[in-house]
């Protein structure tokens, strides 16, 4: 059975439904996926992206994202974002 191109090649799990997103790398290189296989590739990528196809189920994407990094990953990368925002005039 064929498996959707999201998945690694040492990745030997079967798909978790139909493709509903788009893994985008940093180069804008993408791939369609189901949920299962674009969160183990996005969790593999630097800089990664990811997009809900249009007929795929309302939240899709942001299940994704969730399922590829770790909780206290997200938070690190949003105290990042924060602390290297500039800084706003007093």
């Amino acid at each position: 059975m064929a498996r959707c191109p999201a998945a690694l090649p040492t990745d030997h799990t079967p798909c978790a439904g139909p493709a509903a997103v788009t893994v985008l790398d940093a180069a804008n290189a993408g791939a369609d996926g189901c949920e299962h296989h674009a969160a183990r590739l996005l969790a593999v990528l630097d800089r990664g992206r990811v997009f809900a196809l249009p007929h795929a189920s309302a939240g899709a994407a942001h299940r994704v994202f969730k399922a590829a990094a770790p909780q206290d990953v997200r938070l690190h990368r949003l105290a990042d974002a924060i602390v290297t925002s500039p800084a706003t005039p007093c």
